[in-house]
């Protein structure tokens, strides 16, 4: 079995919000439950896809979420979040290991301490890979596909006409409101936090799977402005997650060293994961922050 990646999603202007969401749930639902016979294979690229599903589905009840019956949504939302968390280890650990880990080979470090952090990661990193995989095995996965179904099956229109908004309308506004809303909270990024970076990052990324679920209700003469929109997005998205990155991988890094035996070479070994970040942050911050400077509410009109 290979990874699936997302497949495109196909909308008609003549829908309405109701509609068109049916269409996104089901072709995000798609995208993660396919992944799962790779995930049970231990394949990395896999559990990756895997999440980038679970996300686009929690992204689209996110961007519908008013027109949506807030009951049971909230029930989904809360599995669709743990199966996240499982597989959560196993990619961090994965990127971890081909970023910071295996580039140690080529370093001047004394050779027994660059094995030895190998081999403690590399088990860290199967015994995360063993618990997406196990996590596909439980009630609660098979109960939660069935769920999703049902839920998409049954789920009815609002009483208060907002379903029926025309998907046109519904896409422009939701997108131009949510670019809003981003760009001021981006206006100083340097003074944000770590946590509240990571939120900017959530955001920007939900705008994204937004320019992928509308995309074909756009003219074709609109395509390449929406095409430098999402490179905009991107720019933002990867400069923001490296910083992310940075963190999450201090943080393992700190913890392997401070429980390395006494005099163990690891220790001084592990430094050489915690350097170089700090320049590398502020031209991802530099990055980040032209980019946001560049992103336009208006670039998403549908006229």
């Amino acid at each position: 079995m290979i990874a699936v990646h997302a497949e495109a999603v196909e909308l008609s202007n003549s829908m309405t919000a109701h509609q068109a969401f049916n269409v996104i749930a089901r072709s995000t639902l798609r995208h993660f439950s396919s992944n799962a016979e790779a995930v049970r294979e231990l394949d990395g690229e896999a559990i990756h896809q895997m999440r980038v599903g679970l996300r686009r589905m929690r992204a689209a009840i996110s961007l519908f979420g008013a027109i949506l019956p807030a009951s049971s949504t909230g029930k989904v939302k809360t599995e669709l979040r743990w199966l996240s968390g499982e597989l959560a280890p196993a990619r961090e650990i994965d990127v971890f290991v081909k970023q910071r880990i295996q580039p140690l080979r080529n370093a001047s470090e004394p050779k027994r301490g660059i094995r030895a952090i190998e081999k403690r990661f590399f088990a860290r990193h199967r015994q995360a890979f063993l618990r997406a995989r196990d996590a596909l095995a439980t009630p609660r996965y098979r109960k939660l596909l069935i769920d999703v179904l049902e839920w998409l099956e049954l789920r009815q229109p609002n009483a208060d006409g907002a379903s029926a908004t025309p998907i046109e309308k519904f896409a422009g506004e939701a997108m131009h409101r949510r670019i809003r809303k981003a760009r001021k909270r981006g206006r100083r990024l340097a003074d944000l936090s770590a946590v509240e970076r990571h939120k900017l990052r959530i955001k920007i990324k939900k705008i994204r799977y937004a320019v992928d679920f509308f995309r074909n209700l756009y003219p074709a003469k609109a395509q390449a402005g929406l095409e430098r929109l999402s490179n905009q997005l991107k720019k933002i998205q990867d400069a923001l997650g490296a910083l992310n990155d940075f963190i999450a991988h201090r943080e393992i890094a700190v913890d392997a060293a401070l429980h390395a035996p006494r005099g163990d070479r690891r220790a001084r070994a592990f430094g050489l994961l915690l350097g170089q970040e700090k320049e590398a942050s502020k031209t991802l911050l530099k990055a980040a922050s032209k980019a946001m400077r560049g992103l336009r509410p208006r670039s998403v009109a549908l006229d």
